[in-house]
């Protein structure tokens, strides 16, 4: 019997010990080595597709800031200022601009919020992850020209909102070729965006010359349908300077329009001086396609209020820049994907945030 006790005993004390000491659930946040953002973007449902893993360029932190749990305060200025602003009606028309004849793009006017492509007041543009949602409306003012979903699969309301579609090239994959060669058609879209982040493993993941060969089979000559070009889009990691310059060295004979490159970082500083070294880079106009005030260097997060003046300076750099044509906060998306919450531009109910009314009405 007291064999039997201590038996009984001796089985609590294990069950106890396994309850208390047992293996931590493995997360990307948990896992030893250098942590990289791994994130998925849905395109528009009639793709079939999704996005593919997004690793960004810089390690991820340890820590992450938690999802806000509450509305935004409107105690920031321009979020007041947003919220009282209704989305202005779509512009009646929005044409293409004509093919360029040379590798730069006209820098933007002085007008404001007039809806046309590239001018002061007008220089949002939309990285789309809804697909077909209905919710794209709530994101169209004449602050608000561009749009793009990483893909060909333009949403079935852009043209009636007044959207300037952006289709992308994402990669070398047959697949993605097919689908692009499949989709472009005249009339499609305004500017042809080309391989997202080749200077990534965990993106389309490319060398140069390889870049260089695939523009030139299938992307230079869809300019005879009017399109108009942005180069591969770079991830912040440094290695993108140099990586631009091979490629355009190898691209001989192509003719790129626009610079697109994305930043994920902390500060409206560090994206200045970003921004103006790729500028100076080629000197040509840039589409920043995507952006967020996001630290993946493994230090703090931006505090809520740091953001919203953060995305204020941006707006206003943006619009007194002349060489930046289009910026695209990440992103107008149920789920950002890893990147800190407080940069939501878009409610569970597919309405803008406080921070979405903020960049939709262009309030700095």
């Amino acid at each position: 019997m007291a064999s039997k006790l201590l038996n009984l005993v001796a089985l609590s004390s294990l069950a106890i010990m396994a309850c208390t000491f047992g293996a931590t659930p493995t997360t990307a946040l948990t896992t030893g080595g250098v942590h990289h953002l791994n994130r998925q973007v849905a395109h528009a449902p009639i793709a079939k597709k999704k996005r593919d893993q997004s690793k960004r360029c810089k390690a991820r932190p340890s820590t992450s800031a938690a999802p806000s749990s509450t509305p935004h305060s409107s105690s920031h200025p321009q979020a007041q200022a947003a919220a009282t602003t209704k989305a202005q009606s779509a512009p009646s028309s929005s044409k293409p601009a004509a093919p360029a004849t040379t590798s730069k793009a006209s820098s933007g006017s002085s007008n404001v919020g007039n809806g046309k492509f590239g001018q002061k007041g007008s220089k949002i543009c939309v990285a789309w992850g809804d697909g077909n949602d209905p919710s794209l409306a709530n994101f169209k003012t004449d602050h608000v020209v561009g749009l793009y979903d990483w893909g060909v699969d333009k949403p079935a309301n852009a043209d009636k909102l007044g959207f300037d579609f952006w289709p992308m090239l994402w990669g070398g994959e047959q697949d993605k070729i097919d689908a692009f060669e499949k989709a472009i058609k005249p009339g499609l879209g305004t500017i042809l965006l080309g391989f997202n982040e080749p200077n990534e493993q965990g993106q389309s993941n490319m060398d140069p010359q390889t870049a260089a060969a695939l523009w030139k089979q299938h992307i230079e000559p869809k300019r005879s349908m009017g399109y108009k070009t942005c180069s591969p889009a770079m991830s912040s990691r440094p290695n993108g300077f140099q990586w631009m310059q091979d490629f355009m060295k190898a691209c001989d004979g192509c003719t790129v329009d626009y610079q697109c490159v994305h930043w994920y970082d902390i500060g409206i500083d560090n994206l200045k001086a970003y921004l103006t070294k790729y500028h100076n880079l080629l000197n040509l106009p840039i589409l920043l396609t995507e952006f967020a005030d996001q630290n993946f260097n493994g230090g703090a997060q931006a505090s809520q209020s740091e953001i919203f003046q953060f995305m204020g300076e941006a707006l206003t750099f943006f619009d007194d820049t002349d060489w930046i044509l289009a910026a695209c906060p990440f992103g107008v998306m149920h789920d950002l994907q890893g990147v800190n919450t407080l940069n939501m531009l878009q409610k569970s109910d597919g309405t803008p945030t406080e921070l979405g009314y903020v960049v939709i009405n262009n309030s700095h």
